[in-house]
């Protein structure tokens, strides 16, 4: 139901029930579908009745109220003494399930609206449900202690998705939008939303876009050092939309690697990119685990495994050596990797932490 979490990026969760319906690729070795397993199976997939978890509101005014009980955690504080409690609502589940009974919608909603005085962050593989949820229960509005984040996998859920979520942003009023990107199975490029760090926008004075940069500005778009400040059709306060559609970008990018006995490996390389752009952009960037693989050269002997690197990725197992992994397709650009473990693989890219979170969450 809820308790001091072990997931990094948050201090508490709360679940107002269990069970799902996997939903793509992310979802084959579901981590919630494997631990609700060995207690009460049979909560996953269509038409599968989910469990009601009868406590979770009490439990959830409780991470509200009690400070006394927040503080005699020494876990939790240990990234942020200061500040309000973050907490992860349906960390088993999707809050925005169209199988769940609209009535326990409801009321986990109501209480994620009444509980102001800790973060709520809620995850989501269903976007598009979201705004039609929220209808269904007469709610236009979002509440400005939570965050939205949505799970996308590889470059074609990032594109879907998204632009879906930044959308909801803008029209709901949401404070800050995150990605996880967990498990991690391909490259992803996200600088169609992310900010330029330099763009500088006055409405009324009509200063817009990228003010004082070089020509070799990486942070300029497509290239271009200043942007023709008339360019483009304009929304009815003169701005360019160009202008617009940066001013709704992503806070916040999670990234991790795959845990458990079928877990798939994570190329540094993806992780390196998404680093780098978020870098670039001013964007918190949270590395959570590499998961069960490292590459071979970073560690001990185990299984070998070959991976393709950009643009994608793609193998097959060996039928001889079940721990192995063959590459599939020619070329030098692959990479062979050890399966050592998620506690021994560890946590830090090219040798440093990246635990940040988004502003309005700290």
């Amino acid at each position: 139901m809820a308790a001091v979490s072990a997931i990094e990026w948050t201090d508490a969760t709360v679940n107002f029930w269990w069970g799902c319906t996997k939903v793509g690729p992310g979802c084959d070795h579901c981590y919630a579908e494997t631990h609700s397993n060995r207690f009460q199976p049979g909560l996953w997939g269509t038409g599968t009745p989910r469990r009601k978890i009868k406590g979770a509101a009490k439990l959830l005014n409780r991470l509200d109220n009690d400070y006394a009980w927040w503080a005699a955690d020494a876990e939790i504080g240990r990234f942020h003494p200061n500040s309000r409690r973050r907490v992860f609502i349906q960390s088993m589940s999707d809050l925005f399930d169209l199988e769940v009974p609209l009535e326990w919608f409801a009321e986990a909603w109501g209480k994620i609206v009444q509980c102001n005085r800790i973060d709520i962050q809620i995850v989501t593989k269903r976007i598009s449900a979201v705004e039609k949820r929220l209808a269904a229960i007469g709610v236009t509005t979002w509440p400005k202690h939570a965050g939205l984040i949505v799970t996308v996998v590889n470059q074609a859920e990032a594109d879907r998705d998204i632009p879906r979520l930044l959308a909801l942003k803008a029209t709901l009023g949401i404070p800050w939008v995150g990605v996880s990107a967990e498990p991690l199975l391909g490259p992803i490029d996200f600088e169609p939303w992310l900010a330029w760090p330099h763009l500088d926008v006055e409405v009324n004075g009509r200063s817009w876009g990228c003010q004082g940069c070089d020509s070799d500005c990486p942070s300029c778009p497509k290239g271009k050092a200043h942007y023709d400040y008339e360019e483009g059709p304009a929304d009815q306060d003169g701005m360019p939309e160009w202008i617009a559609e940066r001013r709704a970008t992503l806070e916040w990018i999670i990234v991790g690697g795959e845990s458990g006995k079928d877990a798939r490996p994570l190329h540094p390389e993806w992780a390196r990119s998404i680093r780098d752009q978020c870098a670039a952009s001013g964007t918190a960037f949270f590395f959570k685990q590499w998961g069960e693989w490292q590459p071979r050269e970073w560690c001990r002997d185990g299984g070998t495994h070959a991976l393709n690197r950009w643009p994608g990725h793609s193998f097959q197992k060996i039928q001889s050596s079940p721990d192995s992994i063959e590459r599939v397709g020619a070329g030098p650009d692959w990479q062979a990797f050890a399966k050592v473990g998620k506690k021994a693989a560890g946590h830090f890219l090219d040798g440093a932490e990246h635990r940040a979170w988004p502003k309005a969450s700290r």
